[in-house]
């Protein structure tokens, strides 16, 4: 399948986290939900936090990576990103191995996809409904720390399957 993007940005997604305590689902309905945007297996309850998003047009994903880096970022560390092991212990052990120089570029490079997602997220991010107030700087206090890095890689999910979608996909 060839990569496609939206042409507009004027479509908007009321899309919710799984990790919102108001939405039950199991591993099989978040992988669908994130994967095809299929909610079919999760269960909303009303009080779930309804997040407004949009597509990212090409130009805005190439501003929101050269914003967070694109021309500068660690070709060395996207390289040793895509070597590393996917199990825990194996990566740990790999990780150990590279030299010094290896595990700043690693770092270097992940800095960079952290900021990467973030500038998605604040093109991609509309509002959140109900709540007045800048929504990624909203995004930004959700407590705790881990749920608030779950709802934005979530978002980010939501917002780059979007802004991939062609536009009869996007209406469906």
């Amino acid at each position: 399948m060839a990569l496609r993007f939206s042409s507009t940005a004027d479509i908007t997604l009321e899309v919710v986290i799984t990790s919102d305590s108001s939405v039950s689902c199991d591993e099989k309905a978040v992988q669908d939900y994130l994967t095809e945007g299929d909610k079919s297996g999760l269960s909303i309850g009303e009080d779930a936090t309804i997040f407004i998003i949009k597509p990212l047009t090409l130009e805005e994903r190439e501003r929101a990576e050269i914003k967070a880096g694109a021309h500068t970022r660690s070709e060395l560390g996207r390289y040793l990103s895509e070597q590393k092991p996917q199990d825990q212990e194996g990566y740990a052990r790999w990780h150990h191995s590279l030299s010094e120089d290896e595990r700043e570029a690693l770092g270097t490079y992940q800095d960079y996809l952290n900021k990467c997602y973030y500038e998605i997220v604040r093109s991609g991010l509309v509002s959140i409904k109900g709540i007045e107030g800048d929504p990624f700087d909203l995004l930004m206090t959700i407590k705790p720390e881990p749920t608030r890095v779950a709802t934005l890689m979530e978002l980010v999910c939501h917002i780059q399957r979007l802004s991939l979608l062609s536009e009869d996909e996007k209406k469906n």
